[in-house]
């Protein structure tokens, strides 16, 4: 393998100019990639289009048309149903049931139309007496749409499984018409999922150049401040032709952005740069002993590239584990990582000597020297008495590292859970207030909707059992407002009664579309039924979306599946949480085979897999006292300390194991791995931190909890790795060496 390395060393020094002109030539190309990436932040980014409820919901909205847009009417009640503007609501229905991206419109003309038989543009006198009773009160079938003396509503369903753009447009196209047919003394608002999703793809673009720009700032200051070698900022600069490289690939593979994968961006920076930090910190550390810069490369590389590539083979493998989750943006979150982290070990490897050596061959070696000797004084010395204190206080370092990590878990089940997209996306944006005015107006937080499907969903029995659903969830659960379903219609029909089939059918033939619609299909057999709900937290939802399909009791022949936008929500809480521990695992698990195989001890292994543990363990009892909840992104804290962790371990691992090998005894090694390694891995853990710091300013609630968080991460890895690890090692190692003496005695 030495001869391996060799090789790759010296083919580096023969050709660095062809290797510099490759790389600035995939650089530009990656460029136009970037152009390309688009935003995806609905649920598609959240489940699956492939799991059960995302297919279920395909086949509902197919059916019965997708999620509401709702026209908020702010006026009087006098002034919203004035002629002049009962006209515009006639305009405004005939000018979207001409477009075949709408299905319905429920207005309160629509609904008077409907219990009169007259219609406006024919009538309009029937209409108009029919708006309010002889006491002056509202006609009942549209108080419905009148929630205060102040707004009335109208409802417009589009058709089903638009992509986000097409539903954006279509709402676009509803503000459009009331802009250019204003109500009078009346404003309009139109409120929709698709407009509060357009608003998250705002801001992740603006979010994404803030980022980038406060992390490149943050790095060069942390590199001029504590990595103080020649080219200091070169680093920086693999990294983030790395970044290029990775968004550009993500642009030509469609990788869409969302939530999750516009914080590879400050990851990938801070994870990024620990390869170049660490081929530089040696080259700086040969140049010292050897007597060219060439040589000098070839021995920082020979001894470097087993170390690193252990380190980059633990980390990718880390994240690979992603794959095993649900949530879409999860698995591209990981696959990008996994691309980006391979990139900066590209670079680092083959770019960062290259321009090392170009730049430094001319300049006389003994000068070389002098600079890498006043750079490291300093900080090395530092290291040395953190080293020896780690060493000598093993014992009650220890017990108290495991006694937090007990802790730890003790907390971790404790945590706080939020996927509620409304709650981790900027909170300042006027499509999301709109959202919550709309809410405060009504005072309803949604409908939970479930499919129904039999052979006639029409029949008595169904229609009985559905009755019964309904009234038993009403008096169980005080957060369920009301219930609408086609049992709803028939009973209002009978007083009460389930009639026979032949009435049943009857009821739904002579019933104007505008209360069928949605209800059931044409030939009967799929039917919906809405729960109508207070406004709950996510984990309130999914909890009774459970609840109601257990009351259910579903019998035979009949299936019940959730559907719509708060059953897809709360579906995220399995998909995300569910899989939190088996991602930890199955990550830890890799690495174990990973490091077992690459220096086939045991011991090694055991002690980078369970000090990385401890510190998940650490960061959940942290998150859980300063009140962070478990979210998409920080529901893989685990995975991505597992992998900042590894690599920490791996290169004073691999540091000590090579001193060892010198004759040093293992507290001599493990200090010197400490003072020489641990600068580097000290300058990769600030910029990391740098990295991550800058996510604590985006104005996503989740990014910014996921700063957080992972900034804690980070400082507790470096904590474990130069105070905790160390002295295990050399304990460890100490006893070996004592029974071998006493096998040779």
């Amino acid at each position: 393998m030495e001869k391996i390395y060799e090789a790759l060393a010296r083919f580096i020094e023969r050709h660095p100019r062809w290797i510099i002109a490759i790389a600035l030539v995939i650089t530009l190309a990656a460029v136009p990639g970037i152009t390309m990436l688009e935003t995806e932040t609905g649920f598609s980014a959240l489940v699956s289009d492939e799991a059960e409820i995302s297919v279920n919901n395909a086949r509902y909205e197919a059916e019965f048309g997708g999620e509401p847009f709702t026209v908020l009417l702010t006026g009087t009640t006098e002034d919203i149903l004035s002629p002049a503007n009962l006209e515009q609501m006639a305009k405004l229905e005939q000018f979207l049931l001409s477009d075949e991206r709408y299905c319905c419109v429920t207005s309160p003309l629509a609904l008077l139309e409907a219990v009169t038989g007259a219609t406006y543009k024919e009538n309009p006198e029937v209409i108009l007496y029919a708006v309010f009773d002889q006491q002056g009160n509202l006609n009942p079938v549209i108080t419905s749409l009148f929630p205060d003396s102040e707004h009335g509503l109208v409802q417009i369903t589009p058709a089903g499984n638009l992509n986000d753009n097409d539903a954006l447009l279509a709402a676009q196209t509803i503000e459009n018409f009331l802009g250019e047919n204003p109500f009078q003394n009346v404003s309009t608002t139109v409120i929709s999922d698709a407009g509060l999703i357009n608003s998250i793809t705002i801001s992740i673009g603006s979010n994404i150049a803030i980022l980038l720009g406060l992390a490149m700032a943050v790095m060069i200051v942390v590199l001029m401040l504590f990595f103080r070698i020649h080219w200091r900022l070169l680093s920086l600069g693999m990294v983030g032709m790395s970044a290029i490289w990775t968004f550009g690939l993500m642009g030509y593979l469609s990788v869409p952005m969302s939530m999750a994968t516009m914080a590879v961006l400050p990851i990938l920076i801070g994870l990024g740069i620990d390869f170049s930090i660490q081929f530089q910190n040696r080259y700086q550390e040969e140049i010292t002993r050897c007597g060219s810069v060439g040589d000098a490369i070839i021995t920082s590389i020979s001894r470097m590239f087993p170390v690193v590539g252990v380190g980059l083979l633990a980390t990718i493998a880390g994240f690979i584990t992603l794959f095993v989750s649900d949530v879409p943006m999860i698995k591209d979150f990981g696959l990008m990582l996994s691309v980006g982290i391979i990139f900066s070990f590209i670079l680092g490897l083959f770019l960062l000597h290259s321009v090392v050596y170009v730049a430094d061959r001319r300049t006389p070696v003994e000068k070389l020297k002098t600079k890498s000797k006043q750079a490291s004084g300093r900080i090395e010395r530092m290291l040395t008495i953190l080293g020896r204190n780690a060493i000598k206080h093993t014992v009650w370092v220890s017990l108290i590292a495991l006694m937090l990590a007990v802790a730890g878990g003790y907390f971790d089940s404790r945590l706080a859970v939020n996927t509620d997209y409304e709650e981790l996306m900027p909170q300042d944006e006027p499509a999301l207030e709109e959202v919550r005015h709309l809410r405060e107006i009504t005072g309803s937080g949604g409908q939970l909707r479930f499919l129904i499907e039999a052979s006639d969903v029409a029949s008595p029995e169904v229609i009985g059992w559905m009755k019964e659903w309904g009234d038993q969830a009403l008096e169980t659960y005080p957060q369920i407002r009301s219930v609408n379903s086609l049992a709803t219609l028939i009973t209002q029909s009978t007083g009460g009664i389930i009639p026979p089939a032949e009435q049943i059918k009857g009821i739904i033939s002579s019933s104007p579309e505008i209360f069928t619609y949605g209800l059931v299909s044409d030939e009967s057999s799929m039917a919906s039924i809405a729960f109508n709900t207070s406004y709950i937290s996510m984990e309130e939802v999914h909890d009774l979306i459970s609840n109601l399909q257990e009351l259910a009791d579903t019998p035979p022949g009949i299936s019940v599946a959730s559907v719509g936008t708060m059953a897809l929500g709360a579906q995220t809480i399995d998909s995300v949480i569910g899989s939190r521990m088996l991602l930890n695992l199955l990550c830890l698990v890799a690495v174990f085979v990973i490091i077992l195989l690459s220096y086939r001890r045991l011991v090694s292994a055991v002690l980078t897999v369970l000090p990385v543990a401890a510190v998940i363990a650490w960061s959940s009892m942290v998150m859980y006292l300063i009140d962070i909840p478990l979210n998409p992104l920080t529901a893989i804290l685990g995975v991505l300390i597992i992998g900042i962790g590894t690599e920490f371990m791996v290169m004073i691992n691999g540091r000590y194991r090579e001193e060892k090998g010198l004759g040093e005894t293992p507290e001599e090694a493990m200090v010197t791995a400490i003072t020489k390694t641990g600068r580097a891995v000290m300058a990769t853990a600030l910029t990391t931190l740098g990295g991550f710091a800058v996510m604590i300013v985006s104005s996503f609630v989740m990014i910014r909890d996921f700063g957080i968080v992972t900034v804690i991460g980070v400082l507790l890895c470096l904590l474990i790795t130069l105070g905790v690890v160390p002295g295990l090692i050399v304990w460890y190692d100490n006893i070996i060496n004592k029974n071998r003496k006493k096998r040779a005695e």
